[in-house]
Formats: C-alpha cells, sequence, structure tokens
C-alpha cells in the first residue's frame, strides 16, 4: 500500500534518496556513471546511485508514485508493489519541457520506467557487490539469456541484501533482509511486432521499525545519541509481486499499437508503528506501539493505445487514441494500540513483546476507467504543439466494520496543452496547462484512520520556461510553475483527512552537461512555496504552509575524470534543504541543512571482464538534526560519516 510518506512527497525522504544507495533503479554496468549520464538536472537514477532535483517520489513537492502517475515504458500502470533493479532499466521524470511530446501527462509528473532490455544474442551478466552505508551489504546478478539468437531473449536477475534503508533514509542498525527475483523475457519474431512480459518479486523479512517521536508543544525533541532505538521483536515483513505483458506491433506504415496490462500486489502480514508521544522537554513522553494484521494492496490496470503518424515535408503529425483503467483493492486497519507505559527518549529501553488483539478490517474497492484522444504536430527545426482530453470515470467503495457502505464517483473531463517554440538554434521556450485527477494516497500509520485510502483529486498545473544550449554539451534549463491540489494531513483529532487547498508557485532551475572537458556538472534549483487556503484555517489549527515543504533546496553534483589517468575520477556532491514547517500549524520549524559526499571511481579490466570500484563518503560534515517527511512526527536525520562501497563486473558485455 502506498504509503502517507510516498504520497506527500516528503523533501527530505527524497533528498536522501538522492544522497544515498536506493532499492528500485536501473540494472548498472561498470561503465556508468549518473553525473555523466544525465542529460538534465531533473533526476536520473543508474544502479546504486541517483543524481538530480526529483525522482519518482518527488516532483515540484509532490509525489507521482503516490498520485498514481507511473508508466512503464508509456503504458499505464497502477503501481503498488515497488520495482525492482532486476526488471527496470531506468526512470525518466516527465515534467516542464521534458513533458513536451508525451501525451497525456499529469500534474504532478510522470514516472516513466524503462523496462530492462535484453542484451542481444550473446550471453551476458552484471554482478554488483555492494558494502554500507553501516552495516548494510548487498550482491546481485544480472544476465540476459538469449533462447533462440536475438527473437527470444530472456533478461534475467537475482539479488540478496541486509538494507539499512527506511522511508526516512538509512540508518545505523535499521536492517531488513530483502531477496529479489525478476525477469523480462522478449520475443520478437519481425521487426514489426515485440511481445514482453514483467515478472517481479520481492520478499522483505526481519525489518525493524523505525520509532517516531512528538512534541507535547512546540518545540523539538532534546536531542538524543544516535543509534536504533527500536523494539527488537517490532519486524515487519513485506512481499510485492508485479506481473504484466506487453505488445508493441506496427499495423501498417501509419498506425501502431501498444498494449501492456499488470497484477501488482504489495502485502504486508506484519507491521507496527513505534511512537513516543507527549514528549516534554525534559524527554519523559508515553512509550506507545502499534500492531498491525495483514494489510495488502492488490491492482489491476492497463491501457491500449493506438498512434497513426503522418509526415508531410518538415511537419509531422500524430494521432493517439487511448483507453486505459484500474481495478484496485486495499485492506487496511484492526489495528491495535499498546501503551508501554512513560518513558524518556534519552533512555532507551527494550519491553516484552505485548499480545495484540486485532479486530476487523476496512476494504476499499477503487475503479477509474478513462478514454482519451490527443494530436501532437510537430514542425522541424521551428517547434511542436500538442492537446489532448480525457474522459474519466471514478468510483470508490468503503466498506468500514459495523458501518455503512460508503461510497463516491467522480466523471471529470481532463485537457491538456503544451508548446515549444524554438527561437534560435540554441534556445527553446516551452508552456504548458495540465488538469489531472490523481491519487491522494493512504492515511499514516500514525493517524487514527491509519491505512485509509484518502479519496482522488482534481489537480491543475501551468508551467513556462526556456532551455538555453551554451554548447551541445552543456544546457540550462529554468522554468516557473504553479500547480494546485487538495491538502490532505492530520486534524487536531488525528484524522487524515482534507483541511484546504494546497498551491505550489516556485521557480526550478536545471544546469547540466559538460561545461569543458573531463569536467560534467549537474544542478537543480528548487525555490518554491507550497501554500495553503481555505475556510477557517485557523480554528482547524492548520497553517499557511504545507508540512514539510522548504522554500528552497537544491541538489548539486560534479564529476572530473583525471586526464592523465582516464580511468580515475572523482567527485562531490551537495544536498541543501532550507528551514521548513514541522507541525501543522507551523509553529514549529527546523532549520536548513546541508549534506555533501565525496567519492570516485576506478574503472579497470581483470581476467578479462570490466570492473569497476566506487567509493564515497556519505555525510562528510557529521551532522545530525530532527525533521520529519511532511506529516506530523519527527525523526532523527543521521549524522554519523560513513563510507558506501560497491564492485560492478560485467561478464560477456
Amino acid at each position: 500500500m502506498r504509503s502517507a510518506h510516498a504520497r506527500r512527497g516528503g523533501f527530505l525522504a527524497a533528498t536522501i534518496v538522492m544522497l544515498f544507495p536506493v532499492t528500485a533503479a536501473r540494472a548498472q554496468h561498470a561503465s556508468d556513471n549518473p553525473v555523466t549520464a544525465a542529460q538534465d538536472a531533473y533526476g536520473l537514477t543508474l544502479g546504486l546511485e541517483s543524481v538530480g532535483l526529483y525522482s519518482p517520489g518527488l516532483v515540484r513537492g509532490f509525489s507521482p508514485q503516490a498520485a498514481g502517475n507511473v508508466r512503464i515504458d508509456g503504458i499505464y500502470f497502477d503501481q503498488q508493489g515497488g520495482l525492482s533493479n532486476r526488471v527496470i532499466d531506468g526512470s525518466t521524470i516527465r515534467v516542464g519541457i521534458t513533458e513536451i511530446g508525451y501525451a497525456f501527462p499529469a500534474p504532478t509528473g510522470i514516472v516513466d520506467y524503462n523496462l530492462r532490455r535484453p542484451g542481444g544474442d550473446t550471453p551476458s551478466a552484471t554482478v554488483i557487490t555492494s558494502f554500507g552505508p553501516y552495516n548494510a551489504w548487498g550482491i546481485s546478478i544480472d544476465g540476459s539469456v538469449p533462447l533462440i539468437g536475438d527473437e527470444l531473449v530472456v533478461p534475467v536477475g537475482v539479488s540478496t541484501q541486509v538494507s539499512t534503508e527506511s522511508p526516512y533514509g538509512p540508518y545505523p542498525d535499521l536492517t531488513s533482509r530483502v531477496t529479489s527475483i525478476g525477469a523480462t523475457p522478449q520475443w520478437s519474431p519481425s521487426e514489426k511486432f515485440t511481445a514482453r512480459l514483467l515478472i517481479d518479486w520481492q520478499n522483505t523479512k526481519d525489518a525493524r521499525t523505525f520509532p517516531l517521536y512528538f512534541t507535547a508543544g512546540d518545540f523539538l525533541p532534546p536531542p538524543i545519541t544516535t543509534q536504533y532505538r527500536g523494539q527488537n521483536w517490532a519486524k515487519a515483513r513485506n512481499e510485492t509481486l508485479n506481473l504484466g505483458g506487453f505488445i508493441d506491433a506496427s499495423l501498417t506504415d501509419t498506425w501502431s499499437l501498444k498494449a501492456g496490462a499488470f497484477r501488482s500486489m504489495n502485502d504486508n502480514p506484519v507491521s507496527f508503528a513505534d511512537l513516543y508521544l507527549g514528549i516534554a522537554p525534559s524527554g519523559q513522553s508515553d512509550h506507545l506501539v502499534v500492531g498491525y494484521p495483514d494489510q495488502n494492496t492488490t491492482s489491476t490496470s492497463g491501457e491500449v493505445r493506438l498512434t497513426g503518424t503522418f509526415t508531410t515535408d518538415d511537419w509531422r503529425h500524430q494521432v493517439i487514441l487511448m483507453a486505459r483503467g484500474r481495478d484496485t483493492t486495499a485492506r487496511y486497519g484492526g489495528q491495535d494500540a499498546v501503551d508501554l507505559g512513560p518513558a524518556t527518549i534519552g533512555v532507551f529501553l527494550q519491553a516484552p513483546q505485548p499480545d495484540f488483539a486485532y479486530t476487523a478490517r476496512s476494504t476499499d474497492h477503487t475503479t477509474l476507467w478513462s478514454v482519451g484522444s490527443a494530436y501532437h504536430a510537430g514542425w522541424r527545426n521551428v517547434g511542436e504543439f500538442e492537446t489532448g482530453v480525457q474522459l474519466e470515470n471514478y468510483h470508490a467503495m468503503v466498506t468500514n466494520p459495523g458501518e455503512p457502505v460508503s461510497e463516491a464517483s467522480a466523471h471529470p473531463v481532463r485537457v491538456y496543452a503544451n508548446s515549444a517554440v524554438a527561437l534560435a538554434p540554441q534556445l527553446t521556450l516551452y508552456a504548458g496547462y495540465t488538469q489531472g485527477l490523481e491519487d491522494s494516497g493512504v492515511a499514516p500509520n500514525t493517524a487514527k484512520n491509519s491505512g485509509a485510502v484518502l479519496p482522488a483529486s482534481l489537480t491543475w498545473q501551468v508551467d513556462a520556461g526556456l532551455r538555453y544550449a551554451l554548447t551541445p554539451q552543456f544546457k540550462i534549463i529554468a522554468g516557473v510553475f504553479e500547480l494546485q491540489k487538495p491538502y490532505f494531513n492530520l486534524d487536531s483529532n488525528n484524522i487524515d483527512r482534507e483541511l484546504g487547498e494546497q498551491k505550489a508557485k516556485g521557480l526550478e532551475l536545471s544546469i547540466a552537461g559538460e561545461p569543458f572537458p573531463h569536467f560534467h556538472l549537474n544542478v537543480g534549483i528548487l525555490a518554491d512555496r507550497v501554500g495553503i487556503t481555505g475556510p477557517d484555517l485557523a480554528a482547524e489549527g492548520v497553517g499557511p504552509i504545507a508540512v514539510g515543504q522548504p522554500h528552497f533546496m537544491y541538489v548539486a553534483s560534479a564529476n572530473y575524470s583525471l586526464p592523465w589517468w582516464p580511468a580515475l575520477s572523482l567527485d562531490i556532491s551537495a544536498t541543501h534543504f532550507g528551514d521548513q514547517p514541522e507541525s501543522v500549524d507551523n509553529r514549529i520549524y527546523t532549520p536548513a541543512t546541508t549534506q555533501v559526499n565525496v567519492g570516485g571511481r576506478y574503472k579497470f579490466t581483470a581476467f578479462g571482464t570490466n570492473n569497476s570500484l566506487r567509493v564515497q563518503v556519505q555525510s562528510l560534515q557529521n551532522g545530525k538534526g530532527w525533521t520529519n517527511v511532511y506529516t506530523p512526527g519527527f525523526f532523527e536525520f543521521p549524522g554519523p560519516r560513513t563510507v558506501f562501497v560497491y564492485l560492478t563486473t560485467d561478464v560477456g558485455h
């Protein structure tokens, strides 16, 4: 099930993703380097590293994943369980100028995953062995096996690891054991037809529960030493399964067909919330642990798209007809909270495991069906224009134990229009307007209505900007945007519900490329304000700024390849996020902070294989502090300096 943290984006969580290894990423090769590969600073993930301003969980302060804006090779996919490196070969964030030429965009942005590609008619494999941060380690083997030349090829992979990742980033001793197996077979009997399958399974067990802290007033918790402070028995389990099939066919010289169908499942048989409530300035608090019975979500989704392409001289026209939909069922709730008594947050004690008394769960069943058409016109070396319309049919039915069934429906018509004009070979202007019907995620496990699926929301976005190519290898993109959608968060009764409207207005800047030989730069800057409007906000205890949204952030990376030693490159990265409100009423702020990493990679050949050794020192300045992830509840951002090392080996490439 999508978490509220993922749903709300959360600048810190997404920033941590940029700083540290992540699990859902491109299958990396020894020659890969995200800083040198990135074409812009909007966000790119290669293997175990990411670069750029945005990620699949964060675009302009919101989460495309939680909004339901996920695609695989351009096809609509209702993602419930995470996709592993075994089946994904990277992702593209479609926002701003990158939306131009992409049919049916969405206001919160699109995450378009690239299905892992086969390696041709020669067997090949890539092995990655990693150590850190903290006591994490992992090994993955991803290969490509040709069964009938390059007509039938099976990319397949396996991985096992001990992870220290949490929704908030890596943390000392916060371990879990993760195993993944995946394959993406491809059959291409001719140049005009390709069929693919998606098979991806991940299992997480012994996942320690990260505590959250809530103060009794408008102040931060007192400082504590950085160490894992959860209960040893509070270990969660999770299993995800993603299955799918694609076809891509050229019907005639003019018309082509793309289609995909998917089944995505996310099951949490056991999970917990570890909460310290009513914390006083002295650190005295009440310790509460919540246990959850099986929480699971399953979804069937897919899309059929028919595209006609017509060219005349310098003009290229496309007509696109589309039908897509999803059918999703979530089962949640039934939790039991056990009070472990008074506690001091700086003094950690293990408590005996309580006997939880679970109750009946709630069921949420939603369907969303959409048909649409789009038109795109491109005038060579001059500009592009596109427009589209979608008719959507949304229906949600919620069954809570002992209560009547509640239902909600919506039948909006969505429109969009984008354009780009080349004023000079180096300068392009763009502008666009997009409407959407987007998911609002689920209530966090700290809410009274924990796990409740929040209703879909009507959203819209306008943006404009320019792209200037100083050289063919070095480009600057500057843009402004305004985005509006309902604001869901915890009210004074600790119920996650719609509290008002949130409107994000901002400026974004991307600087990426090779300004001079051997030196690559990638800088993304976001300056915005996510304001809240609505009746009686003060009475509801709602401040004017959305929780966890800084006014300013940047992610900057630089890579220098030594010209006298081409096998060696050095890099540095810095991520800054400004001060931000940490409570719904905006009475608590955390100060601005900057994280710095330094490292290098060395490429070498051994025993006939290409290898790359990567070493990175993370959190160079050794800082720490309290923060949250866009919903009330503090956690301690880890500060200890740590080292991350991994070795990539290509076999048969």
